[in-house]
């Protein structure tokens, strides 16, 4: 029976080989691009859960605003006063450092961690000691690194210069990261080393913050516990008067969850990955939705076969298996030519997605889950058909009366309103995600990016910059250059305790933004000043400078002139900058100040000459560089790109939902192409007797086209209110943004007309220029 039955689908797939192709093709796009987007949202669900320990291993941060900088002590007083924690580590933030190991010379990003560090996360040693990083001159590199190095030879008790000053005893090499690590480095060198090198390390007092402290649990400690002891360290072991406390953040919470805000996530990027797995399931339904129209639309052409098998003795039930059975054989069909699809696109997607995806390493679930999705796929696409079709009367459908049984029109009428509706909302989405994505690019920020390149204090130019930044100016490459402890793009550091004239009681709780910078601060980045001046020389050593939310949260009348004690030294306002995004352009300035500080230099930001091309500009500038500083490769970074790369999530978002809205759109038309080719074949001796009595081609071609623009138009009056509360809920996210305006949806539907019009015109047009006699004679 069963080879009946797939010998029956086989040759109606064969005698209808156009709607086949729109039927498997259309189900294979759909089911491709959802794999694709599954396949994505998995990999974001799958990040830093390859850790053994995952489950039990923590970052502590400042529950107010998840911010990761603790103090030094923090690590040991949590493991030696908290029951249930097994180890604690600290690190430093990894960034670039030279790496030289004989002629070669690379810059590698890594950082300084306590041993232990490799004991909490899963980064086997793979090669050399077990226990790495317990003396000063060891360091730990990656597979990759090593290779890089030293090519096939053994690394092992090799030598690295780190920075082109510290030789270094490779003592282990671990393997990579894998792409699903929000922990990414390419070497780790011990904490002994960190301290040597930064005297401000050895510090270890509760007011040294700037290092990551990771804590791992006992198996089965409840976390409450922890947590609660935890939140107030400051106040107990630091004996601070802060109000700053403390949280866990679990590792399997990283990459998904990273928005925290007094203690509680909201958010991060799981509204991203939501919004994928949204759209994944939209498009398979989609693509669901266009099979069963399809073949409820080929309902009458089966209904003679129907009406003599179950003449000749067929029940419902061997009926409905066999539409059942039909589905299914397409399901599989496309889910072959998905599969194949995949494998051909996925290189690209990574691409575009900055991802690794590969099907052959595919998540487990996603291969168990797979046959379930098919069966399911089948089913529904096969539902309405199989019931629908094993409804009919023999005696009825053998009169012919098949095109004219209730529901037909209306079910299909009913199904291109839900495919359209879907197709609409995916629109007015996209439409409202580009203006927002948009708008956050280019709100002004308050200073220019343009012409600015940020160059790392390195090397010899650490000790010598004022040097450097004389020698740049005077070679004509730039006009203006600062020192900056980091970049403008990416200034995370906080400070309390500042106390000012006036002051309300808590006021010295507040967290204040930091800038530490000195000569020509304002002037290098083109920040306007409000009040006073920019800083000049080390005159203004002991000077500081406000934004405006910071003169409004310590409500200065006169800020020029007054002291200002921040950490311990007496600092003199000598101006006020107008505020500037520091952060991203949606959030809210906070309030920032800026101190004159030449002792916490990270890299020194030049405005390059505008009377020369840029090419001219950094040919000046690597000259003086390489003079400087031979021993490092030249890099530097632009800030225009290195602010437009904090945008890179917000980028991929809008360019994905383009691309995906487009592509289900297209299988929507799909659809309603293969159901228009149905209607004028269904109508074609009424549209031959319509032109023998008159009718023009525009009459006909109304008359076809006006059956799919109204389920079009219900679609978009449907789809436009729930499209709108999704939208409004998702800008909620960000405190500034766009309004939802009335021209979104007339765009929308707009376009959902066209693309509706443009699709069924085409055969319409064909319907409509055929012969009528030809018709006739035929019918």
């Amino acid at each position: 029976m069963i080879r009946n039955y797939i010998r029956i689908a086989l040759r109606n797939l064969w005698r209808n080989k156009l709607f086949s192709a729109i039927n498997i093709g259309g189900l294979a796009i759909g089911m491709t691009i959802s794999f694709m987007l599954i396949l994505y949202v998995l990999f974001q669900f799958s990040f830093d859960k390859f850790h053994a320990n995952t489950n039990n291993i923590y970052e502590v941060l400042t529950a107010e605003a998840g911010v990761w900088t603790t103090p030094a002590p923090l690590a040991a007083a949590i493991e030696k006063t908290i029951p249930g924690v097994k180890s604690t580590a600290r690190a430093s933030y990894f960034f670039d450092h030279l790496l030289q190991a004989g002629e070669t010379s690379v810059k590698l990003k890594g950082g300084f961690i306590d041993p232990p560090y490799l004991d909490i996360f899963s980064f086997p040693v793979i090669k050399g000691n077990a226990k790495p990083l317990h003396e000063k001159n060891e360091i730990v590199l990656t597979a990759s690194t090593a290779r890089k190095l030293f090519r096939e030879a053994n690394p092992i008790g090799q030598i690295v210069k780190l920075d082109a000053h510290d030789p270094l005893v490779v003592s282990a090499v671990v393997n990579d990261p894998p792409d699903n690590s929000s922990i990414q480095f390419d070497f780790l060198c011990g904490w002994l080393l960190y301290e040597a090198k930064e005297q401000w390390v050895k510090d270890n007092t509760w007011g040294n913050f700037g290092f990551r402290t990771y804590v791992l649990l006992n198996p089965n400690t409840s976390l409450a516990p922890v947590q609660s002891k935890l939140k107030h360290m400051l106040q107990t072991e630091a004996k601070s008067n802060m109000t700053t406390t403390l949280m866990l953040h679990a590792a399997k919470d990283w990459k998904l969850y990273g928005a925290i805000r007094d203690g509680k996530i909201i958010g991060g990027e799981i509204e991203t990955v939501r919004l994928f797995l949204i759209l994944a399931l939209s498009i398979l339904l989609i693509a669901c939705v266009n099979f069963m129209n399809l073949s409820t639309a080929q309902a009458a052409r089966r209904a003679r076969e129907v009406g003599v098998r179950k003449a000749i003795g067929a029940n419902r039930r061997s009926l409905i298996l066999q539409f059942f059975g039909e589905s299914l054989i397409l399901v599989v069909l496309s889910a072959i030519l998905a599969l194949l699809l995949l494998w051909t696109l996925l290189p690209a997607f990574n691409t575009f997605a900055n991802s690794s995806l590969k099907l052959a390493t595919a998540p487990e679930i996603f291969w168990l889950s797979l046959p379930c999705l098919l069966l399911v796929t089948g089913l529904l696409a096969g539902s309405y058909p199989a019931l629908y079709l094993s409804s009919f009367r023999p005696i009825r459908v053998l009169k012919g009366g098949a095109n004219k049984i209730k529901g037909n029109f209306l079910s299909r009428q009913v199904l291109v309103v839900f495919q359209f509706g879907l197709a609409v909302a995916l629109i007015i989405t996209t439409i409202i995600i580009y203006q927002q994505l948009y708008y956050i690019q280019h709100k002004p920020i308050g200073y220019d990016t343009k012409g600015l390149v940020d160059i790392q204090l390195e090397g010899q130019l650490y000790d010598n910059y004022e040097v450097f930044r004389n020698a740049v100016i005077g070679s004509g490459a730039a006009v203006e250059g600062t020192i900056i402890n980091d970049q403008i793009t990416n200034s995370g550091s906080t400070s309390w305790g500042l106390k000012w004239p006036g002051m309300e009681d808590g006021g010295d709780q507040k967290a204040f933004g930091v800038i530490a910078t000195a000569a020509n601060f304002a002037a290098t980045f083109s920040i306007p000043v409000l009040q006073g001046r920019d800083f000049l020389s080390k005159n203004d050593s002991m000077g500081i400078m406000l934004n405006e939310t910071a003169v409004k949260e310590m409500h200065l009348k006169e800020p020029l002139g007054q002291i200002i004690s921040y950490n311990g030294q007496q600092r003199i306002i000598t101006g006020i900058l107008k505020n500037f995004v520091s952060d991203k352009s949606y959030k809210p300035i906070g309030p920032m100040i800026f101190t004159y500080n030449a002792e916490w230099r990270g890299l020194m930001t030049f405005k390059l000459n505008p009377s020369l091309s840029l090419q001219a500009s950094m040919k000046k500038l690597e000259k003086v560089y390489h003079e400087m500083n031979p021993d490092y490769p030249f890099s530097y970074s632009f800030v225009d790109e290195s602010y437009q790369k904090k945008y890179d999530n917000e980028k991929f978002l809008g360019r994905a939902i383009n691309i995906f809205a487009s592509l289900a759109v297209m299988i929507s038309c799909l659809g309603l192409l293969g159901l228009s080719v149905f209607a004028a074949e269904q109508r074609k001796k009424e549209i031959g007797i319509r032109k023998v009595m008159g009718a023009g081609v525009q009459q006909v071609m109304l008359l076809l086209s006006k059956e799919f623009l109204k389920p079009v138009l219900i679609a978009i009056l449907i789809a436009s209110p729930i499209a709108a509360y999704i939208m409004n809920n998702w800008l909620q996210h960000y405190t500034y943004r766009i309004h939802i305006e009335w021209w979104m949806f007339g765009i929308a539907g707009l376009l959902a007309v066209l693309i509706a019009l443009v699709t069924v015109s085409v055969q319409s047009f064909r319907a409509a220029s055929l012969d009528p006699v030809k018709a006739l004679r035929t019918e």
